[in-house]
């Protein structure tokens, strides 16, 4: 359903999910110190930078353990994750048994991270099956001409250049 969807929009996503982040972690900090409870604020700052330097390095070892023919080496990257999350829960365990309100805000913030991506893909998901029913998206993708030929697509491209762009893209 959603194969042609473009690669460009999950940096859009991600971008938004980032912004999101920034605002609710201000948000989180005034309401921790206006409810009398800073650390919390500071776990849910902690939270959340702790899941976008997850999600970067998710990216990064994605890219790392990938080959030229769009392969994942599937035993380095799944130690990459587990060493990762392990190292996330962690470290979100030590302040609950340490600093309890803080912890508690660690764990919340990972978990409104996810929510946040999630949220952030389904409405650019949404909007473009929207598109894509209303004409506006392509319903294909380009397969490339078969020929090989210089110009010739590579088998996969996701879209025309001039193809739609996605939402909030910029000029």
């Amino acid at each position: 359903m959603f194969t042609d969807f473009p690669v460009l929009y999950v940096d859009v996503i991600v971008r938004r999910t980032i912004v999101a982040c920034a605002g609710l972690a201000v948000v989180a900090l005034a309401a921790g110190a206006l409810l009398g409870q800073p650390l919390a604020g500071v776990g849910v700052l902690l939270g959340l930078a702790g899941a976008i330097v997850n999600h970067r390095l998710f990216q990064v070892s994605t890219a790392r353990y990938s080959n030229v023919e769009g392969h994942l080496e599937r035993k380095p990257y799944a130690g990459s994750v587990a060493a990762r999350l392990g190292a996330l829960t962690i470290i979100a365990f030590a302040l609950l048994f340490l600093v309890r309100p803080m912890g508690f805000g660690m764990v919340g913030g990972l978990v409104a991270f996810q929510f946040l991506l999630m949220g952030n893909a389904f409405g650019a998901l949404w909007r473009y099956q929207r598109a894509q029913l209303s004409g506006v998206a392509p319903a294909t993708t380009v397969r490339g001409r078969g020929d090989g030929g210089p110009g010739s697509p590579a088998p996969g491209d996701a879209a025309l250049p001039g193809g739609p762009r996605p939402p909030d893209a910029g000029p």
